[in-house]
């Protein structure tokens, strides 16, 4: 090979040579380096070029943890606060920073080359994202307003004092300048030097305006302006409220709203205290249901229950504050429902429907009898014989006293019609009543508890199917023994008649009467009376009597199943007594006169003492 040749190839092979040089070292030194920061390469500052990527995340958490730890200090209205970074959850993306400081600077085997070659000569530093709580640091400038501010925006104040209407208008204050100091802190937390920073302050603006103060003043002063009357139209009642209650009851709140408003209201504990005294008046017990009959059709209805009512104190404030702010002065009462009667609209419903069941009449003679049978009917009628339960005439009506407004006559005393100084012959003639309404009883098929018919036989009765009063006894009872309840209606036809008429189901029986030929006949009891003007050795007969004899009546029942109970009830009248009057001195009182020898006959003794008989009846 010449020189020439020689020469000519070493000017191309110097020069290529000088060229795969650097070639070869980027490929040694990407060999070299594999998984590491590419250098000069740095994280918010930090170098963490030519480190692995542990080793760079250590670096960088490093960084992240002195953040954290280092308080800041700030400034507010001459007042120094340190905020703890971690009550802000201040953290930092260590993770995404390194990932990016690795990516920096790659590409292949060609690209990759240049940013190689810049990396000796340039520097690229990876931003650090801070997290940051703004929340959490609004509450802190919300604490350090609170502290630090001495004159905030007043929102004025409204109070009703005894009486009296207590106001003051809303101030221009300071406070905390929110968004600007959120972004002075933020800035501040997320570098590692920090100074004492001052936070800015602006003029604080009362949301609550005067003309708002001013109305609600107007209002308050109208409302304790005159009394408040709430009205019951239903019973015809008013509750009469004085100011001074209303002043009492009144709160005053400035709500922050938007718009801002004074809220008026009153307390629902004082308006109770106000009610307390007046329930006694305007609230009603329980009404049990209960039954109305109409003799003329025989139709029984249901007069629904009602509940109790009470004052609601919650409804009444409502409608309190109403009238008082309206400018009317006049609301109404407000109830809530109270305890539910025993005897509910349901309760009535579930018996199924009533009628008439039985009825009985008889004819009332006389006056003053007269008068003793209606008060006794009038004691009784709409009275309601629940299933079960035993029906006493002597239990609902009581003794027959002259103070009750009973009169006296007839009565059977000692076996005789007797009228009218015993104390039997008031409420004489009650046992038509008695024998009324026992029939009633016969012919509705209840249970015979207890009756007792005359000692003597009267006429204008059903013979053997009557009934006698006394008081405490005899007495007239029975038991309702259906499932259905007994309404015992009386009426009467001026002094002409009594009728005794039971509403109710007896479950379908049906009750007839058969009577017995009379039997058992007996002889008068004799009575003697002692009478001075009967001659010793004589008697008089004042009274023959009657036999007396015995009866059998018998309750034919007819069950809804066609089965037939016969129920016989026997009574002995004993007849009229037959009444002798004799000398005492033949009845063993005292001694008889001796005879005289004048054949005059001497004035006949007009005394006449007599030997009663104690027992009585009323007729």
């Amino acid at each position: 090979m010449n020189a020439r040749r020689i020469r000519i190839l070493a000017s191309v092979a110097v020069p290529a040579l000088l060229l795969l040089l650097p070639l070869a070292v980027y490929f040694v030194d990407q060999a070299a380096n594999q998984g590491e920061v590419p250098r000069n390469v740095s994280v918010a500052g930090i170098d963490v070029g030519g480190l692995s990527e542990d080793d760079a995340t250590v670096v960088v958490r490093a960084y992240e943890a002195n953040l954290q730890t280092q308080p800041a200090t700030f400034v507010i209205s001459g007042s120094t606060y340190e905020l703890d970074p971690t009550t802000v959850s201040l953290t930092a993306d260590v993770d995404g920073a390194v990932t990016e400081a690795l990516n920096q600077r790659n590409g292949g085997i060609v690209s990759g080359f240049i940013p190689w070659i810049s990396g000796f000569t340039e520097h690229v530093d990876v931003d650090l994202a801070i997290s940051i709580d703004d929340e959490a640091v609004d509450a802190h400038l919300d604490d350090w307003e609170l502290d630090a501010i001495e004159n905030p925006a007043y929102e004025g104040a409204i109070q009703v004092v005894d009486g009296d209407i207590e106001f003051e208008y809303p101030r221009i204050g300071e406070k905390i300048d929110k968004p600007a100091a959120r972004t002075i802190v933020n800035s501040v937390l997320i570098r590692p030097q920090r100074e004492t920073t001052e936070l800015p302050l602006i003029d604080s603006v009362p949301v609550m305006t005067q003309a708002a103060v001013d109305d609600a003043v107007t209002i308050l002063e109208a409302m304790a302006s005159r009394p408040i009357l709430l009205y019951d139209e239903d019973q015809n009642l008013v509750l009469t409220v004085k100011p001074s209650e209303i002043s009492d009851a009144t709160i005053v709140e400035i709500v922050h709203g938007s718009p801002p408003q004074v809220n008026i209201s009153l307390s629902i504990d004082r308006v109770a205290d106000i009610l307390e005294p007046h329930r006694a008046r305007f609230e009603l017990p329980p009404v049990n249901a209960d039954f109305e009959v109409d003799i003329e059709t025989d139709r029984v209805s249901i007069i629904p229950s009602k509940n109790g009512t009470v004052l609601d104190p919650a409804a009444v404030t409502v409608e309190l504050l109403r009238a008082a702010t309206s400018g009317t002065a006049i609301g109404r009462l407000a109830y809530a429902d109270g305890p539910e009667p025993q005897f509910t609209t349901a309760d009535a419903e579930a018996f199924g429907p009533l009628g008439l069941v039985s009825e009985f009449t008889t004819k009332t003679p006389g006056v003053n009898r007269v008068h003793n049978i209606h008060l006794m009917a009038d004691t009784i009628d709409g009275y309601v014989v629940w299933p079960g339960e035993e029906f006493s005439i002597n239990e609902v009506v009581g003794p027959r006293t002259e103070a009750r407004g009973y009169k006296r006559d007839g009565a059977i005393i000692g076996g005789q019609v007797t009228c009218c100084d015993e104390p039997a012959n008031v409420g004489g003639g009650v046992s038509q009543y008695a024998t009324t309404i026992y029939n009633a009883i016969f012919f509705g098929c209840y249970e015979d508890i207890d009756h007792t018919p005359h000692s003597l036989y009267i006429s204008r009765y059903p013979e053997g199917r009557e009934a006698t009063m006394g008081f405490p006894a005899p007495d007239v009872v029975f038991r309702n023994d259906s499932d259905a309840p007994i309404i015992i209606r009386n009426s009467y036809d001026g002094n002409s008649t009594i009728t005794v008429q039971f509403y109710g189901n007896n479950g379908g029986r049906t009750c007839e009467s058969e009577r017995s030929e009379r039997f058992n006949y007996t002889e008068p009891k004799v009575v003697y009376e002692a009478n001075t003007a009967v001659r010793p050795g004589t008697e008089r007969v004042v009274s023959k009597g009657s036999q007396g004899w015995s009866v059998t009546v018998t309750r034919v029942m007819t069950m809804p199943d066609g089965s037939v109970i016969r129920q016989p009830f026997t009574h002995h009248y004993r007849g009229a007594v037959r009444l002798i009057e004799k000398h005492p001195c033949n009845l063993g009182i005292g001694s008889c006169p001796v005879p005289t020898t004048t054949t005059t006959t001497p004035e006949p003794d007009t005394t006449t003492t007599t030997v009663p008989v104690t027992t009585t009846v009323a007729p």
